[in-house]
């Protein structure tokens, strides 16, 4: 009992670890299609995106919002409509301690697909595309989260 016990703790806390740590968040306002793969989401959309972005080299002393020790920003982005790419971190092979994660990705999406409202995609260090002020395109590693996670 207490090893089931500590499993679940342990599970819940590396799925939260994972949620926090991503530097950009994309909220889904409209989805237009979503096409699942194996070890990709593409989703099309309408959505409001949250990047955290990079100002400055690492700094010791700086007393300011950073990540990962560097000075950071966080901005705001709309795109009316984007081509999100969600691929699966390694860390979500088969396998792999983010499995399940991934697990329920697949299933957030075909939510998605059905019409639900999903929570958000948290990515990883992605490729962002952004034209005329507004996102195009993201692609990176990443997880598509259900409501309220």
């Amino acid at each position: 009992m207490k090893l089931l016990l500590a499993s679940a703790c342990a599970w819940l806390v590396l799925a939260a670890s994972v949620q926090a740590a991503s530097d950009t968040d994309v909220t889904i306002i409209k989805a237009e299609k979503v096409v699942i793969e194996e070890d990709t989401v593409t989703i099309i959309a309408e959505a409001k995106t949250s990047i955290i972005t990079l100002s400055g080299d690492y700094k010791p002393d700086y007393k300011g919002a950073t990540f990962m020790g560097r000075p950071m920003n966080q901005i705001t982005i709309k795109s009316d409509q984007a081509t999100f790419i969600i691929r699966r971190p390694d860390s979500a092979r088969k396998g792999q301690a983010l499995e399940r994660i991934w697990d329920a990705t697949l299933q957030t999406a075909r939510d998605l697909q059905e019409g639900k409202e999903v929570g958000r995609i948290g990515y990883y260090t992605p490729e962002v595309m952004i034209r005329k002020n507004l996102i195009v395109s993201i692609d990176g590693p990443g997880f598509l989260y259900s409501k309220g996670k």
